[in-house]
């Protein structure tokens, strides 16, 4: 039992000192991590871990908790736990040494500790963590901390700019000693290697290698360019002084030099431009033909006008040229192209240049009369890995057909066409077709109404095919013509002939009166318009006068316009069988007037027939909702130029955010060369902020992006309400009445 109650004093004496230097051990643990953090991420110094840890073990020395007897931690057993009744110290003395008395004391009393024990009371038996040495320590380090975060911070207010005075001090104290940068041009060039010094000037897809040696050892040296950052290797042990890193530039750019020097980076403030010559495209240079658009008649010398002298010339070496052709045969909708590549040969060669001299191939082609021939030259580089591939300008040989109307300028008559409505001869046949099948099935009524349909669209058509015959007036004329003029036309299609010929000198459709008689014309009445027509006319709505056509083609329209009147005839009196044969001689004129000449018909587009107004506004409307129409609006790209241009003049900081949004503006990307320039005038101003001439070289770039001001809606200037010229009338005592 003694053994057993001196064992229980020594566990609380081991728990008292053990709960006395735990504090100590986790705030050794949070700033020796801290220490590291900051060592190693945020550049703190190193001596900051030794300080802490110092600061911790004096405060640790100074301490007397962890160092009590076991005298005096009894009397703290006293102190704390009432039930050991100040009998604690007879803990520690063997029980030899006491008397009957005491000793009954003493195994109360490790009866009562080792209940204590039982029960969890020792687990608290410590002195409390917030005593003035704890305290002490947990401030020294925080200070120390404090101190080292204040002095590494940068002390610029501006994102992205380094300290002024602190920055040019340690960039005057690191110099590029030697600086050789090594070009080494693409194969293709056939230029030797060149070597340079920090400001770079090379041909595109250069293999660039740069050898810098500093004044000073570095721990890294990287090279920041527009887009991105490019790190140096070093040439022997870190720290070096000689460092070297390869680039291949496709375009131009710039960058500036960083050093890293222990655990400070330095930013030195020159800016090097890298100008990259890009490789140019091929040029042409003709000789031969000396005209775009050239035209082969059936007398002319072909041979001579098709002959090609070109040269062809690039930047380093043409590596081969092809003569690309289009033959365009046939008329209206028949036209066929044929494409064809040709792979020419040069009949001088030179450096950078070559020339062509040949003949165009056009008798590997069956070229007819009507013809057309396109062609042009596609020359390609030599330049890796694609080449520059350029186009010539495009010549045009023609061969034209034999003049049919007699004019030798025109090629064609462009006329506005019916709607889709209307239908053609051919369409016309297949109609009449069917409805003779389909008689049986049709009753009387159905059948008549659609031959008379057929018999409307045939007038109809017969009336467009009569304007090539100078038939001006269709519909007034007709209408004022009744049925003794249209049973006049349906005896027989000579007696229409006839009748057409002498059209323009006897009847003029029964209102012209006559050009050539001098019969007086009847009288005008009030709301005749044929009067009207007749007076201020002219006479080239007689076939006689139409020139369009030669005779030939006029007689083959004519006859086409003849049968049409009969078919028309036949299709009114519901005989569509009889109607049927005028139709096919109508379609097959119309045929042969369109192999005598060539009519452009211009394309119109669907004119659908009027809406019934019984309809309109009928629909379901359920479910339909209005488009939601949104109303806020943003800048534009000018208004928001105009916002940065004025922070900028301003001298206000950029961000990150506003630089990139700056330079992915679209009139950037067809512009490099610009866009070089003001990513070099964005990180000098955020650079250095009290840069002037940083600031205005980039305000000149700005507003040189500017786009143009739309033009805006503005209301007409309002009358004067006084002071106008009827006051100064009136007050003069003139004025109107």
């Amino acid at each position: 039992m003694t053994d057993h109650a001196h064992q229980l004093l020594r566990r609380a004496a081991r728990r008292w000192r053990g709960g006395s230097l735990w504090p100590y051990f986790w705030l050794a643990t949070v700033v020796a991590g801290t220490s590291a953090i900051g060592i190693t991420q945020l550049q703190w110094p190193g001596w900051i871990l030794f300080a802490c840890l110092t600061a911790i073990a004096l405060a640790l020395l100074l301490d007397r908790n962890w160092r009590l007897s076991t005298t005096e931690i009894c009397r703290k057993l006293d102190g704390r736990f009432p039930v050991l009744q100040d009998s604690s110290q007879l803990l520690n003395n063997p029980p030899d040494t006491l008397g009957s008395l005491a000793q009954v004391q003493r195994q109360r009393t490790a009866a009562a500790l080792q209940q204590l024990r039982d029960n969890s009371a020792l687990k608290n038996f410590r002195p409390p963590w917030h005593r003035n040495a704890v305290a002490n320590a947990i401030g020294a380090s925080f200070g120390l901390m404090v101190f080292v975060i204040a002095n590494t911070l940068p002390q610029s207010d501006a994102p992205g700019q380094m300290p002024g005075a602190q920055a040019a001090a340690a960039a005057a104290s690191i110099e590029v000693v030697e600086a050789v940068t090594e070009i080494r041009p693409p194969a293709y060039t056939g230029l030797p290697a060149l070597t340079q010094s920090l400001q770079v000037k090379a041909p595109e897809q250069s293999r660039i290698t740069w050898r810098i040696t500093l004044n000073t050892p570095a721990g890294a040296l990287t090279m920041l360019a527009a887009r991105e950052n490019f790190a140096f290797s070093p040439k022997e042990t870190l720290p070096s002084r000689h460092w070297q890193l390869t680039r291949t530039l496709p375009e131009a750019d710039f960058y500036q030099l960083s050093v890293h020097s222990g655990q400070e980076e330095i930013l030195l403030p020159q800016i090097h431009n890298i100008e990259i010559d890009a490789d140019r495209a091929p040029e042409f240079s003709f000789s031969l033909p000396r005209d775009n658009v050239t035209t082969i008649n059936a007398g002319s010398e072909a041979s001579s006008l098709l002959q090609v002298d070109v040269e062809v010339t690039d930047d380093f070496q043409v590596a081969e040229t092809d003569l690309l052709i289009t033959l365009a045969s046939g008329d209206g909708e028949n036209v066929r192209f044929r494409n064809d590549r040709i792979k020419l040969e040069p009949t001088d060669t030179a450096e950078g240049a070559k020339r062509y001299h040949f003949n165009m191939p056009v008798k590997r082609y069956q070229i007819e009369p009507g013809d057309e021939l396109y062609w042009f030259l596609q020359a390609r580089d030599n330049r890796e890995p694609e080449p520059n591939p350029q186009k010539s300008q495009h010549f045009i040989i023609r061969w034209p057909q034999a003049e049919i109307f007699g004019l030798s300028d025109a090629e064609g008559m462009a006329i506005k066409v019916l709607p889709e409505y209307f239908r053609s001869q051919r369409q016309l046949i297949i109609d009449t077709e069917a409805l003779l099948a389909e008689r049986e099935q049709l009753s009387e009524g159905d059948f008549r109404k659609r031959s008379e349909s057929l018999a409307h669209e045939q007038n109809l058509l017969r009336m467009r095919y009569g304007h090539f015959l100078g038939e001006e007036d269709s519909a007034l004329e007709h209408d004022d013509e009744s049925g003794p003029h249209h049973e006049a036309h349906g005896e027989s299609v000579d007696a229409h002939g006839e009748e057409q010929e002498d059209h323009g000198d006897h009847e003029d459709h029964g209102n012209h009166g006559d050009h050539g008689d001098d019969h007086e014309a009847p009288a005008q009445q009030f709301g005749d318009a044929s009067g009207v027509i007749a007076a201020a006319g002219h006479s080239h709505d007689t076939s006689e006068h139409a020139t369009l056509f030669d005779p030939q083609t006029k007689e083959l329209l004519r006859s086409a316009l003849n049968a049409m009147w009969s078919s028309w005839r036949e299709l009114s009196v519901i005989d569509p069988r009889a109607s049927l044969p005028h139709q096919h001689t109508a379609l097959r004129y119309i045929k042969e007037v369109q192999q005598a000449s060539r009519i452009y018909l211009q394309r119109v587009g669907f004119e659908p027939p009027a809406l019934d107004q019984n309809r309109r506004l009928s629909g379901e409307r359920d479910g339909v909702k209005p488009p939601r129409v949104n109303t806020t609006r943003s800048d534009s790209e000018r208004e928001q130029l105009l916002k940065l241009l004025q922070r900028v003049r301003a001298d206000d900081p950029l961000d990150d955010g506003t630089a990139e949004e700056l330079l992915s503006l679209p009139q950037l990307r067809e512009q490099p060369q610009l866009r070089v320039e003001l990513s070099k005038s964005l990180r000098l101003y955020r650079q250095q902020a009290d840069c002037t001439d940083c600031r205005r070289q980039l305000s000149a770039l700005l507003y040189q992006l500017l786009p143009a001001p739309q033009a805006q809606p503005s209301l007409p200037r309002e009358r004067a309400t006084t002071g106008s010229f009827d006051n100064w009338l009136q007050e003069q005592g003139g004025g109107r009445e």
